[in-house]
């Protein structure tokens, strides 16, 4: 009967209370309370990069004529993610509100397919100096679904990393593979973002400039290539870049996963017989040749002019030869008798005369 008594006179004291003396023309309104958030579809960002922290601002109102006490409990039953409230307690006059945060903390790297429902529920605890009693409370509630906002992260792989010398027209295949790194299944494309520059100094690309794959959460993709065909006409040797990029489509503020290979051009045999590099060899190289060709030459030439010089002696002169001696013991005593002077008669004094004649012919 006492709960039942003082109920009775709580009613009577709010009715009093309502035919009082107001400023208000209006009929006064009965406790109760109002509550909402501004984002009742957050998204917590679980990027390895980032802090894994969402926060939202919710409203609590009191739209009654009287002061009251308002509390706000949590329902909440994420486990990967922490729900908290920044206050939840509110003394508010007629007609007052106020905002208050909920902050949600969770792990990185969480699956993208994961989502947590919360609800927040206001009561009426005081009205004015008196305990509002449970029979009569007045309550609020707001619900809404915490998602987890998907993330894209790839890895290039490209496991010859070697430099490729390439020919006119020729032709290489370079392999590679990439990684979802993110965390949801993901669309990768790859493509050779400096394919406009290439083109233009005459490669081509037979397979296209880029591939795309559905690779799942956390997997690898398959063996992927491109092919690069060298321009028809190389002049000069040159070296450049192919760079190959990797992208996420799920994700386009993503970091792309970059990666290069050097490509060496070999210009064709156009200088004939002296190919083979010739523009390679170094300056005193280059000398020293030509300071043995000139010695050769002169070597040359040289035995020419002796050979001219002899033979026109030969047919002005008739060639002397002396008798010969079958007695062994005579030729030994012309022998040891051989004057080496005689060797001066075969170049007179006229020979240079000869040998200037021969030059000038040359």
């Amino acid at each position: 009967m006492l709960p039942t008594r003082r109920l009775g006179l709580f009613v009577v004291a709010l009715v009093l209370l309502s035919f009082a003396p107001s400023v208000q023309a209006q009929a006064p309104t009965a406790p109760g309370v109002e509550i909402d958030c501004e984002e009742k579809q957050p998204e917590l960002d679980v990027h390895p990069l980032n802090d894994p922290v969402v926060e939202i601002t919710c409203t609590v109102k009191n739209p009654s004529s009287f002061q009251e006490s308002i509390s706000v409990e949590k329902e909440w039953d994420g486990l990967e993610v922490d729900m908290m409230l920044e206050e939840d307690t509110f003394d508010l006059g007629p007609d007052e509100e106020e905002d208050f945060k909920v902050t949600f903390t969770g792990q990185t790297r969480l699956p993208a397919d994961l989502s947590y429902d919360f609800t927040l529920v206001a009561s009426v605890t005081n009205v004015g100096m008196l305990d509002w009693p449970e029979a009569l409370s007045s309550n609020a509630s707001v619900s809404g679904d915490l998602n987890i906002a998907t993330f894209g992260m790839v890895d290039l792989d490209i496991s010859d990393k070697s430099t490729r010398t390439m020919s006119e027209g020729d032709e290489v295949k370079i392999s590679f593979q990439f990684q979802n790194n993110g965390n949801a299944d993901d669309k990768i494309r790859v493509s050779i973002t400096n394919a406009a520059e290439l083109e233009a100094a005459g490669f081509t690309f037979s397979d296209g400039t880029f591939v795309a794959e559905d690779v799942t959460e956390g997997g690898v993709s398959t063996v992927r290539e491109l092919s690069v065909r060298a321009p028809s006409e190389v002049l000069a040797d040159e070296r450049l870049q192919i760079t190959f990029q990797a992208q996420s489509e799920n994700d386009a503020q993503a970091p792309v996963s970059e990666s290069s290979i050097s490509i060496q051009l070999e210009a064709g045999n156009t200088a004939g017989g002296l190919g083979g590099g010739l523009e390679e060899v170094d300056k005193d190289t280059l000398v020293m040749y030509g300071s043995i060709g000139a010695a050769v030459l002169f070597g040359l030439i040289f035995v020419v002019a002796l050979a001219k010089t002899i033979r026109r002696r030969a047919n002005a002169q008739p060639m002397y030869v002396p008798p010969v001696d079958l007695d062994d013991e005579s030729e030994e005593d012309e022998i040891d008798e051989l004057d080496l002077s005689d060797l001066d008669d075969l170049f007179p004094d006229d020979e240079d005369d000869d040998l200037d004649d021969v030059f000038a012919d040359l």
